[in-house]
Order: structure tokens, then C-alpha cells, then sequence
């Protein structure tokens, strides 16, 4: 990104953990029925197979076991088949009891990381909405979206699966060992020798598999890019004769995902029989052991199975300890990626005490200087007068820093060196609600919301009556079209508002900044992209648009410059000239040269970027 975002992981630990502060019922929840769907089947189910074994199958001359008596005395059944039955059919209860809590904890689960995930997404996108237009100029917009879908469905891991399952597990091992460790210490201490090499064949495992797996899933994602370039730029590769350049670029970019993708293949098959290979040596030893202590009496048959069962109990927590340890570096690494769009870019700052006013629309810049993130001055010593309702135009080349001194004025961006104010009032002191509510902006790069027209020009206004949108949209020149649109106003427009011509988007969005009456007005006053028809009737819709309020025009137009009260002419961010169009024709040569080259532009059918 932009920054130098580095807190530590235990803060992003603790920041993490602190989203659960609110569902802390529903965590409890999870940890009792993952218990029960997990731990007290896989628990007790064994040690009823090991009684049925050594009490009932192969009873043990003259042993009691106060379960067995327990069975006995409240079913009235004494024989062997029927203990058989009533302890089977206990399995099969708890398989159902099993069911239960398996059906609730899922149900407690995604409940969990659901509105966890609700509540960062609000934070996330409040944040986002309230950048300052400096951060947002210097990402990209992939990178977001990135944040808000890739890395949440990381952090949704660490809630679903590392927080619930190392409570889980930690209990079912805890408990499993103390089991076995009543019945023989010895054997249970065999038991644990082969844990500690699962635990670092499933860390070493998951921490590889996990780098190719990353790496090969933004391999396909540049094959994907190369793949959609292609199609795209389909015309312009045969107009160069490049199709085997590129044939040879996708080829290179297609033979390193597939190498990519073969070494976590054998990665993959190599550790599923190392892992089962110690497994086995595990089980071995069990058998091994176990059938030395059953041979002299210290141990039964039963008790030697439920060893086995329970060694494999302790191998599944093991290796899920492992790989926990993965789901929490990467839910670190994507909460460090999502909170760095939370914590830093915030817009620029409220005063302590604001005030709000009611503009005039007098606008003074008293040594105004700027420069963006890069370092290098966009406005140098800036210092201008507008009356309020006087008209300015700001005339320039590409880069001469018109846009910026306009986009100061709603603080956009906050002035490096200076002051800017508003009636007498620096803006920095008002309320940043109150400033850009009076202030209206009408660009070239006209954004439509997908929606419908009405809600689009409602936008500034949503308590906007129908006569007052219809009134917008009169003054805008855009009334007519939309009467006879299918619907009416209420005809949903494609993203973008790509259903809607150049000029047409441009009309909504100044029937949109009419709605609003804004006393302040910016305005991108080029229409060198469309037709002479559309250009009259935004010439039209601009004109009520100016109508006694305090304008800075963007423009490339002579016509503009002749009707405004004042031109100002800029170069490499300073103020070059000012005055009336006349008078500069006269005694700026500086402007005579943008006014020609804007004529010559014109004729080649182009015209000057603002």
C-alpha cells in the first residue's frame, strides 16, 4: 500500500479477538457443542466398545464395572446378547446426541463469523468512505476489493476454525491423555513419543503447501489478465504482428503455474504417506507394548483397543494444532491488510470546535501553496479574490494545476502553506458537512450510481419532492429525454449509467447539483466529446447551473472565458495572469497561446484537456 503499517502481531491478536467481545454467548456456544459433537462421542464411544469387549465379549472372571452394573439395573437385562444390544444401542444414542449438537454448532458457527465479518465489513467500508482523497489517488482500486473478499474469507478462518478448534482440540487431547493415563502411564507415554514428529511434519507440510498454493493462485491470476488481455487487445496485436510475441508470453507465464502447481502436488504426496507411516509406527508401538502388558495381566483386550482408538484421537488434535498455526499467520497478514485501510488514510480532519455558515460565496486564497504525497509543489503562492456569484474560468494546459486549486476549496485536500476562506471564515474552521453541502461539483468524469434517474438526480437532496426533481431536471435540459424513457424517471440505468449517453449522464448530474442549490459551484466545462446538438443543450443546462452563484470553471473554451466576470490563467501551479478575457487578449501573451492552440485544437476536431 502507501504506508509504513506495521503493528505487532499481538495487537492484531488482541484487535482480532476483540470483535468477539459482543458474541461472546455464541462463542461459549460453539466451544460446549463442538465438545459435544466431537469430544463426547469420540470419547465415550470407545470406552464403550472397550467394555463391551472385557464385559460382555470376552468377560474378565470375576470383574465389575459400575457402568456395566449401571446398564444391568436399570434395562433388568443380564444376558450377553442382551448387553450387546442396550450397549450398541447406547453407541447409537450418542451418535443421535452427536447429530444434535452437530446441527447447533454449525448453526452457532456461522452465526459467529458472519456478523463478526458484518461488523468489520461496516468498519471496513465506513473507514473507506471517509478517506481523505489523497489516499484514495494512490491505490488501487483491485487492492480494496481485494482486502474486503480475499482477506476476510482468511480472517473468517481464523474464526471459524483457530479460535473454536484450539479450545476443541485442546480439550479432547487433555482429556484424552488423563483417560489413558489412569489405565496405564507407561503405555501413554509411548503413545506420546511419535506427537511431537506429526507436529512438525503437518507444520513444515502446511507452511510449504500454503507458499506454492499463494504463489500458483497468482500465477493463474496473471494467466487469467494475459488471457483477457488478449481478447481485448485482439485488434491491436494482429495490427503489429505480435501474436507470437504474444503466444510466447503466455506460454512463459502457462509453464510456471504448471510447475507451480506440480511441486505442491508432491509435496502433497509425499506427506500423506510420511503422516501415515508415523501413524502407523505409533500404532505399532500401541500393539507392541500393550500386548507385552496384556500377556502378564496388567492390561485387557479392551483396554489394548481403546489405546489404538485413542492414539488416533491424539494424532487428529496434533496435526490441527499445525496447522493452526498457518490459519493464524494468515489471518495475520490479512488483518494487517484490512486494518491498514481502517486505521490510516482517514480524511482530512474536523476542526475541534466547527462552525457551520451560510454561504455568500466570497472565496479568497492568501498564499496558498499545495503539493501532494510525491513531494513536488502543484500550487505555488497562490493568492486570488472571487467576489460571491462571480463567475471565474481557470484556464491552462495539462498539469497546471486548475483542478487542484479548484478541489481545494471543499477540501478535497488541505492546503500545504496558507489559507483558503469562505465569507471571512478559513475553511479548515467549518464544518466539513456543512462546507461541501454548499458545495457543488459538476466534472467531465460524470459518475451515475446504478439506479434509477430519479434516485440518481435525488442523490445531494433524497427529501426531494417530485416538482423539485422534475424542476432539476427542466433546467438541466434533460426533462424531455427522460419522459420518454419506458419508465420514466423511475428507469434503472446500467452500471456506471452506461444505459445513458455522454451527454446525457452529464445533464443528470447537473440537474443532480441543481437539486441541491449549492452556493459554490465547480465545473468541468468541457464538451469536446460530444456532438454540436448535445453541446448546445449542455451550453443550456450549465447557464441555469451559474445562475448567481460563485463558480470556478475548468475550462478549455474561449466562449467561456468571454462570458466569465474573471479569467484566471495558470502555469506549472502558479497564477500567471488574471482578468477580464479582453484584457488578457491584450496583455498576456501566455493566454493568447492557450487561446490559439485551443482554436487550432478545435479545428482538428480535438480540444485541450482540462
Amino acid at each position: 500500500m502507501i504506508s509504513e503499517y506495521d503493528p505487532s502481531d499481538w495487537d492484531l491478536t488482541k484487535r482480532l479477538l476483540g470483535y468477539m467481545k459482543p458474541f461472546m454467548g455464541i462463542f461459549m456456544g460453539i466451544i460446549v457443542t463442538a465438545f459435544g459433537r466431537h469430544g463426547i462421542f469420540a470419547l465415550i464411544a470407545p470406552l464403550v466398545v472397550a467394555l463391551i469387549i472385557d464385559f460382555v465379549l470376552v468377560p474378565v472372571p470375576d470383574a465389575h464395572h459400575w457402568f456395566i452394573d449401571l446398564m444391568k439395573n436399570y434395562t433388568g437385562v443380564t444376558t450377553q446378547t442382551g448387553l450387546l444390544i442396550v450397549l450398541c444401542g447406547f453407541i447409537v444414542f450418542l451418535a443421535v446426541i452427536r447429530g444434535f449438537f452437530h446441527v447447533t454448532h454449525i448453526t452457532l458457527r456461522a452465526a459467529l463469523s458472519q456478523n463478526i465479518l458484518r461488523v468489520m465489513r461496516r468498519d471496513f467500508y465506513y473507514a473507506l468512505i471517509h478517506k481523505s482523497f489523497s489516499y484514495l489517488d494512490q491505490v488501487m482500486s483491485g487492492q480494496i476489493i481485494s482486502r474486503i473478499t480475499s482477506d476476510m474469507g482468511t480472517i473468517d478462518l481464523f474464526y471459524s476454525e483457530t479460535v473454536r478448534e484450539i479450545f476443541r482440540h485442546g480439550m479432547q487431547f487433555t482429556f484424552t491423555l488423563y483417560i489413558l493415563y489412569t489405565i496405564d502411564p507407561r503405555l501413554t507415554l509411548i503413545c506420546s513419543v511419535p506427537m511431537p514428529f506429526i507436529f512438525l511434519s503437518t507444520h513444515l507440510y502446511s507452511s510449504r503447501i500454503s507458499a506454492y498454493l499463494a504463489r500458483a493462485k497468482d500465477q493463474f491470476g496473471d494467466l487469467n489478465s494475459l488471457l483477457v488481455e488478449g481478447i481485448v487487445g485482439h485488434k491491436l496485436i494482429k495490427t503489429h504482428g505480435m501474436e507470437d510475441h504474444f503466444y510466447e508470453r503466455f506460454q512463459h507465464q502457462n509453464k510456471g503455474y504448471v510447475e507451480t502447481s506440480l511441486r505442491a502436488s508432491r509435496i502433497q504426496s509425499l506427506y500423506r504417506p510420511s503422516s501415515a507411516a508415523m501413524v502407523a509406527i505409533g500404532i505399532a508401538l500401541v500393539i507392541y507394548y500393550g500386548g507385552q502388558e496384556a500377556a502378564v495381566g496388567h492390561l485387557s483386550m479392551g483396554e489394548i483397543v481403546l489405546f489404538g482408538v485413542y492414539f488416533t484421537q491424539l494424532v487428529g488434535p496434533m496435526r490441527m494444532f499445525a496447522r493452526l498455526i498457518m490459519f493464524y499467520n494468515d489471518a495475520i497478514a490479512s488483518a494487517r491488510r484490512v486494518f491498514e485501510v481502517i486505521d490510516i488514510g482517514e480524511d482530512v480532519p474536523e476542526a475541534k470546535a466547527p462552525v457551520s455558515i451560510e454561504m455568500e460565496g466570497a472565496i479568497n486564497y492568501s498564499d496558498v501553496s499545495f503539493s501532494y504525497a510525491t513531494g513536488r509543489e502543484t500550487l505555488q503562492d497562490i493568492n486570488l479574490r472571487i467576489e460571491p456569484s462571480q463567475q471565474v474560468a481557470l484556464m491552462g494546459y495539462v498539469g497546471s494545476g486548475k483542478t487542484t486549486l479548484a478541489e481545494l476549496v471543499p477540501r478535497f485536500y488541505d492546503v500545504s502553506e496558507g489559507n483558503i476562506t469562505i465569507d471571512g471564515v478559513d475553511i479548515r474552521e467549518i464544518e466539513l458537512r456543512n462546507l461541501r453541502k454548499q458545495v457543488g461539483i459538476v466534472l467531465q468524469d460524470v459518475f451515475i450510481f446504478s439506479d434509477t434517474i430519479r434516485n440518481n438526480i435525488a442523490y445531494g437532496k433524497p427529501d426531494a419532492t417530485e416538482e423539485e426533481i422534475v424542476a432539476a431536471a427542466k433546467a438541466a435540459q434533460i426533462h424531455h429525454h427522460i419522459e420518454n424513457l419506458p419508465d420514466g424517471y423511475d428507469t434503472a440505468v446500467g452500471e456506471r449509467g452506461i444505459t445513458l449517453s455522454g451527454g446525457q449522464r452529464q445533464r443528470v448530474s447537473i440537474a443532480r447539483t441543481l437539486l441541491t442549490d449549492p452556493r459554490v459551484l465547480i465545473l468541468d466545462d468541457s464538451t469536446s466529446n460530444v456532438d454540436a446538438q448535445t453541446e448546445v443543450q449542455i451550453r443550456k443546462a450549465i447557464d441555469s447551473l451559474l445562475q448567481g452563484r460563485t463558480a470556478l470553471v475548468i475550462t478549455q473554451r474561449a466562449s467561456t472565458c468571454e462570458a466569465a466576470d474573471k479569467v484566471v490563467v495558470m502555469e506549472n501551479g502558479r497564477i500567471i495572469a488574471e482578468g477580464k478575457h479582453a484584457d488578457l487578449i491584450e496583455s498576456s501573451s501566455a493566454y493568447r497561446r492557450l487561446i490559439e492552440s485551443q482554436e487550432l485544437d478545435l479545428g482538428l476536431g480535438g480540444g485541450i484537456d482540462g
